[in-house]
């Protein structure tokens, strides 16, 4: 078959060309994993691969595709997309060895030959996931190798009818469950490719139809898909882009809600990211780099806050698709730097606090949002947090989809850097996928200054305690690197409360008191209990950077024990590596100023920070206190506000929330 539309670049060889001068480790890559697939050994490890494997698997003789090794189907769904095939395509564009070209031909044909579509094998070789990721697979690969002789005729009219198959069953494969699933977009992409491949206008049409309801459907107001998992918004993000270039290059028009949609979640992936680009490991997500989709945003809405995002580079992904030419069209788009370095996602209760917008600068994320599904975890008020491209605070990840009781630990709240109350759970997951009982979140109020930013987020998780405990969080970051966290309780019986900290990679060395020192290669930071009569541990848990990859980190323990109103109060102050943070702090009162009267803890909380030889005052009033004419004076400082701040530049204080 001829193919007349136009896919990803124009010329294979030009980009490979490219590729290999510019990203020789992808390159290598490429060419090891066709090397193993020659002989028959498996392993998925690209980089947007959704399930990461690390250990290969070997055929001898005839290949299983239904086979599972170990307890994890994921690995037979991740050789069923055949992203094996797409890498021995571009190991024959890298090399010009037929041997790759030959051995995709021969899988093509082998999988298409004995892997037939029945009821039973919907489950698992022909999920309609897998069928759509398929596609755009098959296609790029059949576009990479064309010159290559291995695609005689003979091959293309068994892939042609193969795909008719795939295509038929895509179109009827759209239920309830695909309208809101990342399941939809991904195999309606695949269907959209495979439309414009047959020449099958009707495929175009419903694929693209599905795709701009899905993703009206899908996408919060603030950008975010709604799974909250950074990495299955990108996953999706990918399908919506691509299906908006292809149509670009071929003339065909999509909906304009589709357009603005996509738009969108590149918006919001670029306040989603950690400044050095990579996500986030929040609920089901991968320590994954995601510049290629913000390069590829910025590409093609002409956008250059995304190219600013992208940190104006391309990645492989970008020369593949757009060819040699996407050099100069990159070039013409002028990055554009924000005037604010923090972001608020709203909709998905995503808070994103950047010292600036440098790759190095201090950053802390904090969600107080909806669960986002099975793949959500249990994670309300959980903060990330890092420096100088390292991270400090951690998401214990996802490491398995295998029902198994570490799937479960990494889930609960005690895998986040959150907190429990009387040892129980505020949102108790059931299995790999369910929940029980779920918390409420409820959004707090945010305000971002160009000196200090606040958030703040409540949840009602232990509301069904007698007592109705109500859990807040507010944090004010003081720029460019310290961050106070506050911690209260509303609750009127004893109860004991628990805060949690995980640690990155790094050595973790407690100091005098509840005072922990972190050092990293290139960060170090200091955490600091400033709770009175609470104590603190150092113990061990497991985390997990991508699928199936577990490592073990230090975690702190804070707890304390108290009757009605408490509060936890933290300091985290990060610095360089070889210049440890010189931090002191206290508490410190506050009072009111006309009647003289001095705050209880319980009514307000004052703390002084000197870092570096600089001092700066915080206040949190945690009640509503003021019935008269009166304000309120921490230290040397006064103000009316509920939250305000004082550093040396700005003694009159900055008053971030009324």
């Amino acid at each position: 078959m001829v193919i007349e539309m136009r896919f990803w670049c124009d010329d294979p060889s030009k980009a490979a060309r490219l590729c290999k001068k510019m990203f020789p480790e992808d390159m290598k890559r490429a060419v090891s994993q066709a090397e193993a697939v020659c002989d028959n050994r498996f392993l998925f490890s690209d980089h947007w691969e959704m399930e990461r494997t690390h250990e290969a698997v070997s055929f001898i003789g005839e290949i299983d595709w239904s086979h599972i090794p170990g307890d994890d189907p994921e690995w037979l769904y991740a050789m069923n997309r055949h992203t094996s095939f797409l890498n021995l395509a571009k190991a024959w564009q890298y090399t010009g060895d037929g041997r790759f070209a030959k051995k995709a031909a021969v899988l093509i044909s082998d999988w298409i030959d004995r892997v037939k579509l029945t009821e039973e094998s919907k489950g698992n070789t022909w999920r309609s996931l897998e069928a759509g990721l398929r596609c755009e697979n098959w296609i790029r690969s059949i576009q990479l190798l064309k010159d290559s002789n291995v695609l005689t005729e003979s091959v293309l009219d068994k892939l042609e009818k193969s795909m008719e198959e795939h295509g038929e069953y895509l179109q009827e494969t759209s239920f309830d469950f695909h309208r809101l699933s990342n399941w939809g977009v991904l195999q309606d992409h695949g269907l959209f490719l495979l439309g414009l491949y047959l020449g099958r206008e009707d495929y175009v049409q419903i694929a693209a139809k599905r795709l701009d309801k899905g993703i009206q459907m899908q996408i919060m107001g603030d950008g975010t898909q709604w799974e909250q998992s950074p990495m299955y918004h990108c996953e999706v993000l990918h399908g919506v882009l691509d299906t908006i270039h292809i149509a670009k290059r071929n003339g065909i028009l999509l909906p304009e809600r589709l357009l603005v949609n996509g738009h969108k979640m590149c918006k919001a992936l670029a306040a989603w990211v950690k400044p050095d680009g990579k996500l986030f490991c929040q609920s089901d997500s991968d320590d994954t780099l995601a510049r290629d989709l913000l390069a590829q945003g910025a590409l093609l809405f002409a956008d250059g806050e995304l190219k600013a995002a992208a940190r104006g580079e391309l990645l492989e992904e970008n020369i593949w698709d757009f060819g040699e030419e996407v050099l100069m069209l990159y070039d013409e788009i002028a990055e554009i730097i924000p005037g604010e370095a923090s972001t608020v996602l709203a909709d998905s209760g995503n808070y994103i606090l950047r010292g600036d917008h440098s790759e190095d600068a201090a950053y802390l994320h904090m969600h107080c949002g909806c669960l986002g599904s099975g793949h959500g975890h249990g994670d309300l008020l959980h903060i990330d947090a890092g420096m100088y491209g390292e991270d400090i605070l951690i998401d214990s990840g996802r490491y398995t989809y295998v029902n198994t009781e570490l799937r479960r630990k990494l889930k609960e709240p005690g895998a986040h850097n959150t907190t429990r109350v009387d040892g129980q759970d505020f949102s108790v997951c059931l299995d790999s996928w369910g929940y029980g009982k779920l918390a409420v979140p409820i959004k707090g109020e945010y305000r971002l200054t160009n000196r200090a930013d606040y958030i703040s987020g409540l949840h009602m998780g232990y509301f069904y305690l007698p007592d109705n405990v109500l859990t807040e969080r507010r944090i004010i970051f003081i720029k460019p690197d310290i961050f106070l966290i506050f911690d209260q309780f509303y609750a009127k019986g004893e109860h004991a409360y628990e805060q949690n900290f995980h640690f990155g990679d790094g050595k973790l060395a407690k100091e005098d008191g509840n005072s922990y020192l972190w050092q990293g290669e290139k960060a170090s930071a200091r955490l600091m209990v400033m709770t009175e009569g609470s104590a603190s541990s150092l113990s061990r848990y497991p985390y997990s950077r991508e699928y199936n990859l577990l490592a073990e980190g230090d975690r702190v323990s804070v707890t304390k024990s108290g009757s009605g109103f408490q509060s936890m109060v933290t300091l985290l102050a990060m610095g360089k590596a070889k210049e440890i943070p010189s931090v002191s702090a206290r508490l410190v009162p506050v009072e009111m100023v006309r009647s003289g009267k001095v705050l209880s803890p319980a009514e307000a909380q004052g703390v002084e920070v000197i870092k570096d030889g600089e001092k700066y005052t915080a206040m949190v009033v945690f009640e509503e206190i003021v019935s008269e004419v009166d304000f309120f004076r921490v230290g040397s400082y006064e103000a009316y506000g509920k939250v305000a701040v004082f550093v040396p530049e700005e003694e009159e204080g900055i008053v971030l929330s009324w």
